[in-house]
């Protein structure tokens, strides 16, 4: 667990999670479809196209919002950001328990619901039905709700233009990721975390940055389910100077939501700290030497300290 204490597509062995769950019966012609797919963004772009296939699976007449299009003249302070707080973050929707995320979110087997006005009107809506509600993606923006009733759907980051917010109970995820444990960092990014049962290796952590350093300078060590898994034998061994914690392509992941763990064996230039194409696909963490205190500078300017 991160305790906060702040002080200043398929590759092989990549796809969409399957196995959808059967104790309450499966949807007739469920879609599989990535989530930048073509269908995808037409249901989000075209209300009444997005009609006919929630039409499909509601069990009670459809009250037509139209919320897809929201005049100027309605809003008067802007949207209010519904994300929570950190990637991962438990909070209680209709008195059930989800672990929530934006910029990384499920997606699995899937099928649209009727429209709704929030989240948990989308939640309720899932629930309403004879199927599993392993999980729900709602966008804020035009009211589409999809449940996601692959029971292995995992977080993985992806991005189809359009702003959404998924969850996951927590019965199924019961282990959540804790603040700072999946991009982007809470608060800011370019801080610095501590990592070990007794904080015994710091490093600046990055969602915006990367090591631009030649492959004989990485050692690449699998697929990992944490960035512990990645940080910490990075601090234990000497000949380590960093880390990147990613997911190698943006849209798609593998199907246990494990993601790549490299290490970087070569000495860092400050040169060679670059910023990412796509923000949030890489964690990197540059170790801090071992005498290094919170508050301190360490490579150009840090916004704060965390403790792991």
């Amino acid at each position: 667990m991160l305790l906060p204490a702040l002080a200043s597509l398929f590759a092989a062995g990549f796809a969409l999670p399957s196995s959808p769950s059967t104790s309450k019966g499966q949807p007739p012609n469920g879609f599989t479809d990535l989530p930048d797919s073509q269908n995808v963004i037409e249901a989000l772009s075209n209300p009444e196209y997005y009609e006919q296939l929630s039409a499909r699976f509601q069990q009670s007449p459809l009250q037509s919002t139209n919320i897809f299009k929201i005049k100027s003249s309605d809003a008067t302070c802007g949207v209010s950001s519904i994300c929570p707080a950190y990637e991962g973050k438990t909070e209680t929707i209709n008195g059930r328990e989800y672990n929530l995320y934006c910029i990384n979110a499920p997606w699995g087997t899937y099928f649209w619901l009727p429209q709704a006005k929030s989240l948990p009107e989308c939640e309720a809506s899932c629930h309403k039905n004879s199927y599993d509600c392993n999980g729900i993606t709602f966008y804020p923006s035009t009211g589409a709700c999809a449940l996601i009733y692959s029971t292995d759907s995992n977080p993985y980051i992806w991005d189809n233009g359009y702003q959404k917010i998924g969850a996951i109970p927590v019965s199924n995820q019961p282990t959540a990721f804790p603040p700072g444990g999946l991009c982007p960092l809470p608060a800011s990014d370019n801080q610095v975390w501590f990592y070990g049962d007794n904080h015994d290796y710091p490093f600046k952590i990055s969602c915006l940055n990367s090591f631009q350093v030649p492959a004989s300078a990485k050692k690449s060590l699998g697929l990992v389910g944490e960035v512990d898994e990645c940080a910490i034998p990075c601090g234990k061994d000497k000949g380590c100077y960093g880390f990147h914690w990613y997911q190698a392509s943006l849209v798609g992941g593998s199907a246990d939501g494990k993601r790549t763990c490299e290490h970087i064996i070569k000495p860092v230039e400050g040169d060679q700290w670059t910023a990412l194409y796509k923000p949030n696909q890489y964690m990197a963490g540059l170790k801090i030497d071992g005498d290094w205190k919170c508050g301190e500078p360490a490579w150009d300017q840090d916004n704060g300290c965390r403790v792991k």
